[in-house]
């Protein structure tokens, strides 16, 4: 007979193996609701997010239905491995799904050719070197380090707003080149996204703010903005247009660095002496690591704006 100690390790390594199936766990509670509901076929689905992040979960469709919808499964496969039971996780899903189904088909026909899709395009910055097989299916321009990539945007009221990536299949849906849809997505963007810098003491926390007034900090000692878009959404991709840099560089009163805080807005921070992008980087690694999630990460190093050459750098 084993001792007591080795069946523990046995036991031990059984939990562990099966904690690590999470593959398992999807098809398990894929059955169990389709086997539960028959108003709802559930399938499995995978998406590779920006920046490589690899999700995966459960794509709900209806006969009726034109959209399906997905639920992404990695908080659940915790909540299954800290104890709970597959039917309860389906359950949950379920009454999820029909709670927030609004009865409605999307009219997708805008999407079928150029003429109709081109007012919804616009530009996102990404990573390149971390989205290297991503950019393999889409069309794409270099800028610096990364990429200019472009997107559709589907607003619909009942369901809220999305995007929808372009793709090399697109462009011969449409019978349109690359250059021609990066374009007009930029001018989209820069034409409707509505632009701006707003000093760091008007967007931090009140704490914060009550910190730098009781230090007597000003403005003035503190050249750093925050630049992006109206939505905040996808607002780095403003340090692709050079009169919008030109404008920021007047405000701040000469050369920046430019601290790529996330994909969504980038920081800028006037330049205030020659070892700063070098004391940066490891402060933007560790913020990347600590504060963003994986795919919202735009670059691990600062840029520097020089406004007499008109230029970006790194």
């Amino acid at each position: 007979m084993l001792p007591f100690g080795s069946f523990l390790n046995i036991a031990g390594m059984f939990t562990k193996e099966k904690e690590m199936e999470y593959k398992e766990f999807l098809d398990a509670v894929c059955d169990y609701v389709n086997e539960s509901d028959e108003g709802v076929n559930v399938s499995v689905h995978s998406a590779v997010k920006n920046n490589g992040v690899k999700l995966s979960g459960l794509s709900f469709s209806r006969k009726d239905r034109n959209a399906s919808p997905t639920i992404y499964m990695e908080n659940y496969y915790q909540d299954y491995k800290n104890g709970a039971d597959i039917c309860d996780i389906g359950d949950r899903l379920i009454f999820m799904y029909r709670e927030n189904d609004l009865g409605v088909n999307l009219d997708m026909s805008f999407f079928d050719s150029f003429d109709t899709v081109k007012d919804r395009l616009y530009i996102k910055l990404i990573n390149r070197n971390k989205n290297e097989e991503f950019l393999k299916e889409v069309p794409y321009e270099g800028f610096l380090d990364l990429a200019i990539v472009a997107y559709v945007r589907v607003n619909e009221k009942k369901i809220g707003n999305g995007l929808i990536m372009v793709r090399n299949e697109h462009l011969k849906l449409w019978g349109c080149d690359a250059k021609t849809v990066l374009n007009t997505a930029r001018t989209n963007t820069h034409d409707h996204d509505d632009y701006s810098i707003k000093h760091i003491m008007d967007v931090l926390s009140a704490s914060a703010y009550k910190y730098l007034s009781e230090n007597e900090m000003s403005k003035d000692d503190l050249p750093m903005y925050v630049a992006t878009n109206k939505n905040m959404i996808n607002g780095a991709a403003v340090i692709t247009m050079p009169d919008k840099l030109r404008e920021y560089a007047d405000v701040i009163g000469g050369d920046y660095y430019v601290i790529p805080s996330s994909v969504h807005e980038v920081i800028l921070l006037g330049k205030v002496s020659k070892d700063g992008p070098y004391d940066m980087d490891g402060m933007i690694r560790e913020i990347n690591e600590a504060w963003l999630g994986p795919d919202d990460v735009l670059a691990d190093h600062a840029y520097m704006y020089s406004k007499d050459d008109g230029v970006l750098i790194f």
